[in-house]
């Protein structure tokens, strides 16, 4: 990669720590749980590309293709806690016990998504692993190759205006 500062801030600047702050901002989360739910997109997978897209960064078409592996762990750890914790979401408000279960479960699918995180911070660091971000719109980064309802292409355009922002700001 030619531009090995960009390269540098992608080993360095931590993706969970990113994921983390982002997803605090107002209107973030409930626009990646839309999008998550209405779309199935994989909130870690977006976050992933948020914070390449941030740094003038995409995903190389190897980077693409080793996602595989990721939604298989999404697959069969982080979605069937999640499931669970919401399952019980109901029954839990009433019942101390199951709140107490639920928050395990959602303590669990948070270390299985910052474990995915991981996953994908290492794959971004690979030789290869990225490239400077083509000329375009980012939503077409963020979403390859989905057709999206109006209203979920307009949060995922509100979410890449976040970073401008937030791009603007730092500078």
């Amino acid at each position: 990669m030619a531009d090995s500062t960009r390269l540098t801030g992608v080993q360095q600047d931590a993706l969970w720590a990113f994921a983390r702050d982002f997803y605090a901002r107002p209107g973030v989360a409930g626009r990646l749980l839309f999008l998550q739910d209405e779309a199935g997109m994989d909130v870690c997978v977006l976050l992933w590309r948020l914070w390449l897209c941030e740094r003038g960064l995409m995903p190389a078409a190897c980077a693409e293709r080793d996602l595989d592996g990721l939604h298989a762990w999404q697959r069969d750890y982080t979605r069937p806690l999640r499931e669970r914790r919401r399952w019980l979401k109901p029954a839990a408000a009433s019942d101390p016990a199951l709140a107490r279960l639920r928050q395990t479960l959602k303590d669990a699918e948070l270390q299985a998504e910052k474990q995915a995180l991981a996953r994908l911070q290492a794959m971004a660091c690979r030789p290869g692993g990225v490239v400077k971000a083509s000329a375009g719109e980012p939503v077409s980064w963020l979403a390859p190759g989905m057709a999206l309802t109006p209203a979920q292409r307009e949060a995922l355009e509100a979410l890449a205006e976040g970073l401008e922002a937030c791009g603007a700001q730092s500078r």
